[in-house]
Order: C-alpha cells, then sequence, then structure tokens
C-alpha cells in the first residue's frame, strides 16, 4: 500500500489543536455561500426540489451577499491563515452578477479556489483565464436521461452541453463531478466513473439527502447493502482499471456509517472549516449550526469566541447533531481522521 505524504507544518498544528480542544491556527477552508438564487430543480434539493413539503419563499430566494461584505470578509480569513475558499450557495453561484469579480479577487490574494456550481451557467474559457482551481459539479447522473430526470426543468442537450464545456477545462482546472447518490441513480456508479474518465475528471459520491416531499428517493436497506457488497467494489475496480481518481471509499464508509450502530466519524469541522452564510451568518460546518454574525464581528474573533469553542467541546464529548447522519463534510473528516492516526503514530515513534 502506498504510503501517504507527510503532514505539512500547517496540517500538523491544525490537528494537534483538535487534540488540544482548541484551534491553534486559523481554518483551512471558509466556504462562502453568495446567493440562494437558482437556475435548477434538483429533484431531492432542500431548497429547489418541486416536491417541498415546505418550500422556500420569493424573498429567500432572492437574497445573495453584497459585494462589500464578500471582499471584507475574504480579507478578514486570509488574515486568519485560510489556505483555501470554496464559493457555493444555497443556490448555483454563477447567477450573482459579481461572480468573476469574487473568483478574481480570490485568486489575487493567492488563495486556492474551489466553486461549488451546476457548471450549467459557466463561462468555462473565462474561468481557465482566472486561474479557478477546482470545479464541485452537481451532475447527479451518468446520462442525459437520468439528468433530466433529476433535473426536470432542464433537457437532454444540457447534459451534453455541460460535459462538453468539462472536457473543456482538461488539464487547466481540476473538476470533481459530484454524484449526490439515491434511489434515482444508484444505478449507475460504475457508469458516473466512466463518465468521469470520458471528461477527465474526478468522481466523487455522498449519499443524498431526502427532505420532506422527497422521500420516494431515499436508499432502503436492500439497495444500500447491494451498493456496498456489489455497486461499489465493482466501481472501484473499473475506476483502478481507467485510472480515474475517486472517493468510493470514503462513500463505503459513509453509506455504512449511517446506520445507528455505527459510530460517526470524529468531526474536525471546528479546527479546518467554516461557512460564511448569504446573510452574514457563520456557520460551524454544512449543518446551519450559527456561531456568530459577521456584520457583529470579525470573522478571526469569531472564530476564537466561546460561541464556536462552545460547539467544539460538545462534538469532542460526543454531542451529535441531528445532520451528522448526513454529514456534508464527511470527506473531509475521513481524511483528517487518518492525518490523526499519522500524527499519533508519530507520537508513539
Amino acid at each position: 500500500m502506498k504510503k501517504p505524504p507527510p503532514l505539512s507544518p500547517n496540517q500538523h498544528q491544525r490537528i494537534e489543536g483538535f487534540c488540544a480542544h482548541r484551534p491553534l491556527l486559523g481554518p483551512e477552508t471558509v466556504h462562502i455561500d453568495i446567493t440562494n438564487t437558482c437556475n435548477l430543480d434538483c429533484i431531492t434539493c432542500w431548497n429547489y426540489a418541486p416536491g417541498l413539503a415546505s418550500p422556500k419563499n420569493a424573498a429567500w430566494k432572492k437574497q445573495r451577499m453584497a459585494s462589500a461584505i464578500f471582499s471584507r470578509v475574504l480579507s478578514e480569513v486570509a488574515e486568519c491563515g485560510v489556505e483555501r475558499i470554496i464559493l457555493s450557495g444555497a443556490g448555483e453561484p454563477f447567477t450573482h452578477p459579481g461572480i468573476y469579480d469574487f473568483i478574481a479577487a480570490v485568486k489575487a490574494k493567492g488563495l486556492v479556489l474551489t466553486v461549488i456550481t451546476n457548471g450549467t451557467l459557466c463561462d468555462f474559457q473565462r474561468l481557465k483565464e482566472l486561474g479557478v482551481d477546482q470545479l464541485l459539479i452537481n451532475t447527479s447522473s451518468a446520462s442525459a436521461a437520468t439528468y433530466t430526470t433529476y433535473h426536470p426543468n432542464q433537457p437532454p442537450e444540457t447534459f451534453e452541453n455541460l460535459i462538453e464545456g468539462v472536457i473543456s477545462l482538461a488539464g487547466a482546472v481540476a473538476v470533481n463531478l459530484v454524484q449526490v447518490i439515491n434511489a434515482l441513480n444508484a444505478d449507475e456508479l460504475t457508469a458516473m466513473v466512466e463518465l468521469a474518465h470520458q471528461a477527465h475528471a474526478r468522481a466523487s459520491f455522498k449519499l443524498g439527502d431526502t427532505p420532506p416531499g422527497t422521500e420516494c428517493c431515499r436508499l432502503d436497506i436492500d439497495r444500500r447493502k447491494t451498493l456496498l457488497e456489489h455497486d461499489i467494489p465493482a466501481a472501484i475496480a473499473r475506476a483502478k482499471a481507467l485510472g480515474v481518481k475517486h472517493n468510493l471509499a470514503a462513500f463505503a464508509a459513509q453509506l455504512a456509517g449511517s446506520h445507528p450502530l455505527h459510530a460517526p466519524l470524529p468531526c474536525f469541522a471546528g479546527y479546518l472549516y467554516s461557512r460564511v452564510y448569504v446573510d452574514g451568518r457563520v456557520f460551524f460546518c454544512c449543518e446551519h449550526i450559527e456561531v456568530g454574525n459577521v456584520e457583529k464581528a470579525d470573522f478571526g474573533t469569531l472564530w476564537l469566541a466561546p460561541a464556536y469553542n462552545a460547539i467544539r467541546q460538545s462534538l469532542h464529548e460526543g454531542l451529535v447533531f441531528p445532520g451528522c447522519a448526513r454529514c456534508g463534510k464527511h470527506d473531509m473528516n475521513f481524511v483528517a481522521n487518518k492525518q490523526l492516526a499519522m500524527l499519533m503514530n508519530e507520537v508513539a515513534e
């Protein structure tokens, strides 16, 4: 088995902070939501699914972050030692009129930039010119037929144009085709790997949510078992044959860990990650656990404040929030848990 690379000094410091139960450095990644507006209606989206039991109102959907707030937050998180910015939204970031200015501002500070997007509104050539490092493109399908089922307001050509655009980024921008797995697309894991190969992309898998009103898309116990015993091993074998990078081991761990008899991974969010919402609220993680507001204090102050530390300590003590079962940062915790083991081995030696 290939030996993992050694921890960088900053990785060391952040994992040591986790062990000490207090951050010794700012977060590695800050995730900034810039808009709630979206042009798609993903069938299991918490905000835009057609069948939602409690749909969002029009005022919520129009919310977007002001350019002045974005600029200030970016400066504050950079001062804290952040290394990566994620731009996304509760909607689609490319609906924000300032998105390309925001991208340019992040890159001007020398930070690594990931944009989470559905990809349908991107100017792919401009993204290459601006130096975007990575796109996470929510595809949730391996075919035009599944894509249109998952996105009812889109024609088949949207999928075809999207993949063509992704292919045009090869060698310039790293792309993860994000596959949110539920009952609609669980039969396509191997085809999703093959699509990633075709598009010169990485394949990233995660367990899909089923918010109230979309329960028909939930994976039942038998389907989960088949995924773990057959589909995931087959997809891993195909990825190895094609040389496709993937997170199928982490996805399998997430799928198995969703059973109540399995303990969740340790949570490193309070040491590696923070999220700033479109209205300035700061969230501990992808779950809306509020720890402050950038309208009331600068980010560096909030990061070390009692409210933030209280959540850290609660998680160290074993508290689990309702959203932990569908953790959006599962891959981050999966990797950080391995880094923690490496640090413990170094100490033992």
